[in-house]
């Protein structure tokens, strides 16, 4: 059985990246201070935005999705 990486390209996975940390910026400014937990979960989801998108354009391994596939004879 054959299979294969799919990953984003480096543009669309740094873009991502550059999306994720304007979002953390906002919520840093905008909810520091207020005393709730929902301010760092945001802060948190965003960091792992930009993890995963930087992990994804730079390294070798970063395929996003496994797709396996059968030859096309066989059921």
């Amino acid at each position: 059985m054959a299979s294969y990486n799919v990953k984003p390209s480096k543009p669309v996975a740094v873009f991502g990246a550059v999306g994720g940390m304007a979002m953390l910026v906002f919520v840093l400014v905008s909810g520091i201070g207020r005393g709730n937990g929902f301010v760092w979960l945001w802060a948190v989801l965003c960091v792992g935005v930009v993890g995963f998108n930087l992990w994804a354009a730079f390294s070798k391994r970063g395929a996003t999705e496994v797709v396996e596939g059968r030859p096309a004879g066989k059921p």
